[in-house]
């Protein structure tokens, strides 16, 4: 049964359509695109595939571009003409940050092809969109997906995987272990913070608290009047109080760390 859910930034307005018992195994695929006649004909196509998605949908490449992480989206459906900012120029900003994620320009003209093999974007779909084209960017957006190496935890026999990348932090509560995602769901599985720090063994993966582990990458800030690491996705998380010095160090140690290696 496909599964799609829509979050739609730049207006008030979320949908989700028939939740998807594996969220690992979802598309993260983000639409940037101000003609509301096009992005309802790309979204209706979506919906109709029978690929799992979550659908970020962006009016304008601003907000886009002022949201954008790397290696938070598998596949960017991405308009050239916008006001203020451009597609192209959204693309440059883009790989700036992230050089892998598929990238297919949707666009009425071909004058941009150069600027495509510059930027490495796979494809180009000319409007209005055709559902074969469609299917066959997400196909290749999935088989990327499937043959680049992620490091994953298991959430039991029949439950899936989970990538790490997606995981903000995870908390202990009697003898299950609650892992909160980037895409806001909230996972658990039979476990203690033992057995899931020796399975996520990374070094953005920290024990902060005898009840969390967050993972460095998405946090945003330190509360240091309050011991909490306050996450990207607007959490928080606390911080031992005793070892707060500590932390706080390991922390701007790892953030260093990565600043060095970009």
């Amino acid at each position: 049964m496909p599964s799609l859910k829509v979050t739609t930034f730049g207006k008030a307005e979320s949908r989700s359509l028939r939740k998807c018992p594996h969220p690992s195994l979802r598309l993260n695929v983000a639409i940037c695109e101000d003609d509301d006649i096009e992005l309802k004909r790309l979204e209706k196509i979506l919906e109709l595939t029978d690929f799992e998605i979550n659908l970020f949908v962006f009016k304008n490449a601003s907000e886009f571009i002022r949201t954008f992480e790397a290696k938070k989206y598998d596949l960017i459906f991405m308009d050239i003409y916008m006001p203020g900012i451009t597609g192209v120029e959204a693309v440059e900003i883009i790989r700036k940050k992230d050089k892998d994620v598929y990238i297919s320009f949707c666009t009425s003209s071909v004058d941009h092809a150069l600027d495509g093999y510059r930027l490495n974007v796979e494809r180009y779909l000319e409007k209005p969109v055709r559902t074969d084209g469609v299917i066959e960017v997400l196909e290749r957006a999935r088989s990327r997906r499937m043959t680049t190496k992620r490091r994953c935890i298991s959430l039991g026999k029949n439950s899936g995987l989970i990538d790490n990348e997606d995981i903000v932090f995870a908390e202990q509560n009697n003898h299950t272990v609650y892992i909160h995602l980037l895409n806001g769901e909230l996972l658990h599985k039979t476990a203690t913070l033992d057995n899931l720090s020796a399975e996520l063994c990374g070094t953005n993966f920290f024990r902060c608290h005898k009840s969390y582990i967050v993972n460095f990458d998405h946090v945003e800030n330190i509360d240091r009047s309050i011991y909490v690491f306050e996450m990207k996705n607007g959490e928080k998380v606390p911080i031992k109080q005793r070892e707060f010095p500590q932390i706080c160090d390991s922390f701007n140690e790892y953030v260093f760390s990565v600043m060095r290696n970009r």
